[in-house]
Parts: C-alpha cells; sequence; structure tokens
C-alpha cells in the first residue's frame, strides 16, 4: 500500500503542466458567429455587408503589447489600419486595447486556443468575431 501511495504522488509530481495559451500572433477574420448558435444570416444585406467588409482584417498581438491591425482587400496590397498598446489580463476574458486621452476599450473574449479567436468587438449580445491564427 506503501509503495502505491508513492507510485501516486510520483506521477503527479511528474505530470506536466498546461500548455498556456498566448494571444501573441497574427490573426485573420474567418466569419461571424452568434450566441445563440444559430447560422449567421448572411441572405440580409446589411449582416452579409459588414462580413464582406471584414474579409481580410488582420489583428497582431506582439509580446511587448502592441496590438496592430492591418488589412488586404482582393485588389489592393496588405494595408495599415491601427496601431496602439493592449493588455490581456490574467483571465483572458477581455482584451483592452489602451488609448490616450480617452477612456481604454474592453472587448469580451468568447474563446481563446492555439488557433483560434473569438472576440465582441462590436459590443453585440448576438454575434461575435471568430479569428484564425497565422502560420
Amino acid at each position: 500500500m506503501k509503495y502505491l501511495i508513492y507510485g501516486l504522488f510520483f506521477l503527479v509530481s511528474c505530470k506536466q503542466k498546461a500548455k498556456e495559451v498566448s494571444i501573441v500572433g497574427k490573426w485573420e477574420y474567418q466569419k461571424m458567429e452568434t450566441f445563440s448558435g444559430q447560422p449567421i444570416d448572411l441572405t440580409n444585406p446589411a449582416i452579409n455587408k459588414l462580413h464582406e467588409d471584414q474579409k481580410g482584417w488582420t489583428f497582431s498581438f506582439s509580446k511587448d503589447n502592441v496590438f496592430e491591425v492591418t488589412h488586404v482587400k482582393t485588389d489592393k496590397p496588405e494595408e495599415f489600419v491601427a496601431k496602439q498598446p493592449y493588455e490581456l489580463p490574467e483571465d483572458k476574458k477581455h482584451l483592452i486595447l489602451k488609448n490616450k486621452g480617452r477612456p481604454d476599450e474592453k472587448f469580451p473574449i468568447i474563446e481563446l486556443s492555439d488557433s483560434i479567436l473569438k472576440i465582441n468587438i462590436f459590443y453585440s449580445d448576438s454575434a461575435y468575431m471568430v479569428f484564425k491564427r497565422k502560420q
């Protein structure tokens, strides 16, 4: 029995820590999703226009807490849109964009994994944007 207990302690102590998910990197817009799980109605002209306008948006997060937005249109090269400091609290439930001369912006993060970032940048109560990590 004593050896069983020692063996369990040994296995638990050798178990690797879970990998910490990082927001650092480039993220490219993929689609919109609803909180209800219903598909986005792209037949609605206003929603479809919003979706089409989001195509080509890329969010970049650096290790030194700088957020950068670029946009690529099918007929144009990538263009710089904005750059500013950001903060990601330890709980990773909100992205905070640090502003000068006005209040910081705080965007809810729905999900953050190694490959997907789901974020509510429009403060919508019905839908949010989905970004995929660029390799």
